[in-house]
This record gives C-alpha cells, sequence and structure tokens, in this order.
C-alpha cells in the first residue's frame, strides 16, 4: 500500500500565481480555511512570472476624463467585440476598485515627480497603465507574504491530476508531489482553477515549463465548459537572435521613441504597409503584419527591431522607455549598438473555463480565476488587461468559493477512493509513441499549423496529427508525464477543433482563405465534454 498525504480544506485553489494568490487571499481574509496547490512555487515560476508587470485600470492617478466605461469600451474593441460583455465590464469596474487595495499592500508602481505615472499603451484610448516596480515577481511576493499572513497553506510541487467530484458536485481534488511521487488527496468543499494558460502547447513560447493548460484540462474533464478557445495571443515581438537570450520586448515605448521594425533589406515594415504610428497597433495585428512579412518569399525571413535611433538623452524623464531599454541590456541584448532579431511567440489564451462574473463553472463548487477563464477579452487582449482580470477575477472567485464552502457540508469519502493505489487516472503509458516526442509533435504542430497564420489543411492536418497519437498511446515510466501529455492533447484539440470550425479572421484568429470578420460568426464557441466526446454548441454574443 502506497503512503499519501491528505489535505482537508474549505477551499482549494489550484494555482499560486496572480489570480490564485487573490483568490486564496479573498476566501481567507472571509475565514474560509483556504489552501494553495502548484506545480511549482507559489508566487513563482508560473505564467504571471514571465509578465512585464502592466496593470491597466482606472484610477485616481491617471487622465481626469477617463472612466471605467472606456476602459470597459476599449476592452471590447481590442476584443473585436465578441467579449464576455458582463465580464469584461465587471473586470474595468473591479479592478478600479483593487488597484488601491494593492498600493495599501506594498505594491509599488513607476513614479514621475513623487507620483503613480499612468502611460498610454495600445489599444487604450486614454492613458491608465502602471508599469510595476520589480514587475510581476515583486507583485507576487506581496500577495506570497499577505496570504502567509492569513494563515493559507502552500501545498508545492504537487501537480493535480484528477478533481473529484460526488454526483455533480466538485469536493476535490487528487495528484501526486512532482519531486517523490508520493500520492495526494486533496478534500474541499470548493475548488478555484487559477492555472494560467496553455502557452506550452507551442513551440515557440516564453511562457514557463508547465504552461500547458492543466487546470483547463482538469476542469474540462470534471465536466465544465470551455469557451474561446479559437483565439490565441501571440505577442509580437520577442528576442530571436542565436546566442542570446529569448526574452520579452516591451517594445511600444520602444517604437514610440524612435524603435523601428526592418525586413531583410533594411526596409521598415511599418513605412512598405503604410503604418505611420505602429506603437498603436494592438498585439493581434502587430503579430498577423510580422508573420507575414516572415513568410513572404516562399521561405522564412528575418525581421529586425532597430533602436539604435534611441539616446540615452531620451531616457531621461521616461521611466517606463527606461526600464525597457534596461531590461534588456542588462540581459546582454545590444538593443542600441545593432538591430536585433525578434519573432512573435505564443503568449496569452483569450479562450479558456466559462463562468459567470464571480468564476462560477457549470460544474458546482467549481470556480475559476485568471486566464484560465475566457471570455473576459474576447478575440484579442489589449495590454495590461492580463493583470486587471488576474486581480479582479481572483479577488471575486474567491469570496464566491468562501461563501459557497460556507453553504454545503464534505463531500462522501467514497468519491476518493476510485483509485485505491495511485490518485490519477490511466496506468503507466505503454503505447508507440514516447511521451518527449509526443510533446515535442504536439508544440511544433500546434506553431505550424495552429499559428498565427491558419487555413484550413493545416487545421485539419493538425487535428489527424493528435488523433493518431491518441489512437498510438503514449510510452512513459512516469505516469504523472502520461497525464500531463493527454492534458496537452486536450488543449491542443480543443483550439485547432474551434479554429477550424470559425471560418472568418476576428482578433488572433487569423485564417487566410478567410481573411475578413464575417458577421454570421459573431457568436461565441463553447465546448464540452460529453461521454468522451466534444460537444460543440455555440451562444450569440449579447
Amino acid at each position: 500500500m502506497v503512503n499519501k498525504m491528505e489535505l482537508e480544506t474549505d477551499v482549494l485553489v489550484i494555482g499560486g500565481g496572480l489570480a490564485g494568490l487573490c483568490a486564496a487571499i479573498s476566501s481567507a481574509s472571509d475565514l474560509s480555511r483556504t489552501a494553495i496547490v502548484t506545480k511549482t512555487l507559489v508566487g513563482g515560476a508560473n505564467t504571471t512570472s514571465m509578465a512585464a508587470g502592466i496593470l491597466s485600470a482606472v484610477t485616481a492617478f491617471g487622465d481626469p476624463g477617463d472612466s471605467t466605461d472606456l476602459h470597459f469600451q476599449d476592452t471590447l474593441r481590442g476584443g473585436c467585440m465578441i467579449n464576455d460583455k458582463k465580464l469584461a465590464r465587471t473586470m474595468a469596474n473591479d479592478i478600479s476598485k483593487y488597484f488601491s487595495r494593492l498600493v495599501e499592500l506594498g505594491v509599488e508602481f513607476e513614479e514621475e515627480n513623487g507620483e503613480i505615472k499612468a502611460y498610454p499603451i495600445p489599444g487604450h484610448s486614454k492613458p491608465r497603465s502602471y508599469y510595476m516596480k520589480g514587475k510581476a515577481t515583486a507583485l507576487q511576493k506581496v500577495l506570497r507574504s499577505t496570504a502567509e499572513g492569513l494563515g493559507v497553506k502552500f501545498l508545492e510541487r504537487t501537480m493535480v491530476t484528477r478533481i473529484v467530484k460526488d454526483g455533480k458536485r466538485a469536493v476535490g481534488a487528487i495528484g501526486a508531489k512532482t519531486d517523490t511521487g508520493e500520492p495526494v488527496v486533496m478534500k474541499a468543499k470548493s475548488i478555484v482553477v487559477a492555472t494560467g494558460g496553455s502557452g506550452e502547447i507551442y513551440s515557440k513560447t516564453l511562457m514557463p515549463a508547465g504552461s500547458s493548460g492543466y487546470g483547463c484540462s482538469l476542469a474540462f474533464r470534471a465536466g465544465a465548459e470551455l469557451v474561446d478557445m479559437e483565439f490565441v495571443q501571440f505577442y509580437p515581438m520577442m528576442v530571436a537572435q542565436e546566442g542570446l537570450p529569448k526574452l520579452f520586448i516591451e517594445y511600444s515605448q520602444l517604437l514610440r521613441n524612435g524603435g523601428d521594425v526592418l525586413d531583410e533589406e533594411g526596409n521598415s515594415i511599418f513605412k512598405k504597409n503604410g503604418i505611420s504610428e505602429p506603437w498603436k497597433m494592438t498585439r493581434d495585428a502587430f503579430s498577423i503584419l510580422i508573420a507575414k512579412e516572415m513568410l513572404s518569399g516562399g521561405r522564412e525571413r528575418k525581421v529586425f527591431l532597430d533602436c539604435r535611433a534611441i539616446k540615452d538623452s531620451d531616457l531621461e524623464g521616461n521611466p517606463a522607455l527606461r526600464a525597457a531599454v534596461k531590461d534588456l541590456e542588462s540581459r546582454r541584448v545590444p538593443l542600441r549598438t545593432e538591430k536585433v532579431s525578434i519573432s512573435p511567440y505564443a503568449h496569452f489564451m483569450m479562450g479558456g473555463i466559462k463562468t459567470d462574473a464571480n468564476g462560477a463553472t457549470s460544474v458546482e463548487g467549481l470556480f475559476a480565476a485568471g486566464e484560465s477563464v475566457g471570455g473576459p477579452h474576447g478575440a484579442n487582449r489589449i495590454g495590461g488587461n492580463a493583470f486587471a482580470a488576474a486581480i479582479a477575477f481572483g479577488f471575486r472567485s474567491g469570496m464566491a468559493a468562501s461563501m459557497h464552502a460556507s453553504t454545503v457540508d464534505k463531500g462522501d469519502p467514497g468519491a476518493f477512493k476510485a483509485d485505491p493505489e495511485f490518485p490519477y487516472q490511466g496506468s503507466y503509458g505503454e503505447g508507440k509513441v514516447l511521451a518527449k516526442d509526443a510533446i515535442s509533435t504536439i508544440r511544433e504542430t500546434m506553431w505550424k499549423d495552429v499559428g498565427i497564420i491558419r487555413n484550413a489543411t493545416g487545421l485539419q492536418e493538425a487535428l489527424a496529427t493528435f488523433n493518431r497519437i491518441r489512437e498510438d498511446g503514449i510510452r512513459t515510466e512516469n505516469s504523472l508525464e502520461l497525464t500531463l501529455v493527454q492534458m496537452m492533447l486536450d488543449m491542443a484539440e480543443v483550439t485547432a477543433m474551434a479554429a477550424s470550425l470559425r471560418e472568418e479572421s476576428r482578433g488572433a484568429h487569423y485564417r487566410a482563405d478567410f481573411p475578413k470578420e464575417d458577421e454570421k460568426w459573431m457568436k461565441r464557441t463553447v465546448i464540452a465534454l460529453k461521454e468522451g466526446n466534444c460537444e460543440v454548441a455555440y451562444i450569440p454574443v449579447e
């Protein structure tokens, strides 16, 4: 008999990044026993830790003419009007309130003349974006300390492999320690999924290892619906030069202050395409522009960022520009002495678990927050709204989960006995495909066929590839690895399926065979797992 660890709590938060920490703080502040379980460490090595640390919100420090309604309208325009309007409005309203709470907790933002400064960034009609000192790492450090002070338990280096249900209600989870393999049983009255996105299913991504979308897969397999999965944001500009680290480039300030993007012949791609203010381009349009340039001429061409015109004097009085420049130069990128090879990368998933404004899913007792949620961003997310949504829905889902926990009893202990020896489904893989080869194939296929520029042929080839992997089976000596590959396949398949069905181009979803928006597609794709098969439905945009 294998020894196992057991945990009993009121609210179990799966994921230790920004949304997970906010959910845990909210739940614990409501006096619910709360625990965070994460594959890595709470407040580190998650999708939040890779972010630039930009938060968009309407605050007292911004433009007096700004409003939460303008923030809401900008979010809709950025999302090509296909957003879940209730979620988008809730995000704009709530983050305006929570901003001051972050300041009170000790989160620091860039200042000018002793005052917190709001910056203009693409997609926003007013300057309402704030740069965090120390980026996201400093924010998570503050929130981790706050959660610890509230008595939140941390269960680190633990992978959840299944959400346990008692009838139709989520009552806990099972998993295992990633370092020792020790089984873990987690009993809870409410569960919040906040595991981030699935950038790791693409070969080109700066998301950390483990950002496989596994929380969405857990919820999907437990009966929750997924929505908007075709909408994947590709960040336009990452360092892609051989010999240099692959780094996120905060480009808006660079382009606003003399930077340019050049083709292989040294021509500005902006001038070639009649674009006079590239710093105002949203990420979807910018990524498509660069991808088209890279694929022109029948071979993959290189594209370069040229910031040689930016001088030291330009950095004076512009903390955001100075931070963008110094961040790259401190990590060996010769930003102002050479042109630097760049490429788009998979960055953010607009799709995810379908929830209401309080994070409740279609499964009783199961909630979601952060990038795991689909809807608030529509077809494209504008800058700073990732943190806005993570914070707003993190706090909301934590409170809703706590309230739910106060109204229900513990689930039937028998629900946890389906796997008497190991707390994860499936035996060791005995298939034809090595796990590492399956992962590599998934990632390369997603980049090639379900990437920035899509078409029917590529999407059908991707679905056929994923089906072959499932039919051939996975071979591995690590049962957690087997589960991880299955979860990556879940996310790859539903993304490719949703993309193949949407026969138009909208936001980050660009179909070369259907290059225009089509009014008949003003509806949202919902996918659910019914008796082992994906069932697709559509809901109208309100």
